[in-house]
């Protein structure tokens, strides 16, 4: 819908911008042309980070990185920003679920970026993620995922002012998209005649394509709000509700509270998820502290300051 949007492009959920944020102490002295080409190669040559996604060459995407500003977030606005002028758009933005987890890199590449916030029932969320195998771990890592998203999303929706800070709720939008889109470009300053090309995203012809999009080719529907309720069963509905159903009251989810226990060893293997991927969280987190002591230079995108 963003996307679609004409002066607004948001490609298809690219994976450079928190791995390079991670990296951002190993390529030199960002002065250095020969090191900001460093980053471009490693763009579009790095299979995972889906830069192919972008409406630009590997040339293109290079020379770009190279033109910018020496920081990180002045490299990767510079490949954003491309992907956009080559659509005739004067807005970028990104795609991605787990930007949720990595707010922190977000805002530090991009201080000024406005954030939407998609909240959408944890039950139909883990019913879709297993459906597309995207849960890595069945209804427990989903559910891991959701809280940690929800989590971190409030801790930076109390940092951040209105004006950067946008929840959206998913059965909301479906509900009444045009109403809900309406509030959503008021908040980013679009244009709200595009509203009409928003709704229209399905006739896009470059939208993705495939099993897992199959969606995305008809127009908005409130089929999928509920059918969480025929792919869960009940101890998959006890398990989410045990873990998360504090936050679910919190946001506004009814619980189903069908009293069905949760079984032990489901338990058990959603805390061992929760347990390792704290351990990485963690470990990623004293990396971090070091590089703030040992890499002092600044990361933020500096072309809107230009600008």
């Amino acid at each position: 819908m963003l996307n679609s949007h004409p002066h607004l492009a948001v490609p298809h959920e690219t994976a450079f911008i928190v791995p390079l944020y991670r990296k951002r102490d190993a390529f030199g002295d960002f002065g250095d042309p020969e090191n900001r080409r460093k980053v471009g190669e490693w763009i579009v040559k790095n299979k995972k980070s889906r830069s192919e996604r972008l409406k630009a060459t590997p040339e293109e995407l290079i020379q770009a990185v190279v033109l910018a500003p020496p920081t990180m977030g002045s490299m990767l606005a510079a490949c954003f920003a491309l992907n956009a002028r080559n659509q005739g758009k004067p807005r970028w933005g990104d795609k991605r679920p787990s930007h949720a987890w990595n707010l922190n890199a977000v805002f530090d590449l991009f201080p000024d970026a406005q954030y939407v916030n998609v909240v959408r029932d944890p039950r139909a969320c883990a019913a879709s993620m297993n459906r597309v195998g995207w849960s890595w771990g069945g209804v427990e890592s989903a559910t891991e995922m959701w809280q940690r998203a929800i989590v971190s999303a409030e801790a930076w929706r109390r940092k951040l002012p209105e004006d950067q800070f946008f929840d959206v709720r998913y059965e909301e939008l479906v509900a009444d998209p045009k109403a809900v889109l309406g509030e959503v470009c008021a908040f980013l300053g679009l244009d709200p005649a595009g509203i009409d090309s928003m709704l229209d995203y399905h006739q896009d012809p470059d939208r993705p394509t495939g099993t897992p999009f199959k969606e995305i080719s008809n127009p908005v529907s409130t089929d999928s709000v509920n059918s969480w309720e025929e792919r869960l069963t009940g101890t998959d509905l006890a398990l989410i509700e045990e873990i998360v159903g504090e936050e679910m009251r919190r946001i506004g989810y009814e619980l189903t509270g069908n009293g069905i226990p949760v079984p032990k060893d489901r338990m058990k293997e959603f805390r061992r998820i929760r347990s390792n991927r704290s351990k990485q969280i963690r470990k990623r987190r004293l990396v971090e502290v070091k590089r703030m002591i040992t890499y002092r230079r600044p990361s933020a995108d500096q072309t809107r300051a230009e600008a």
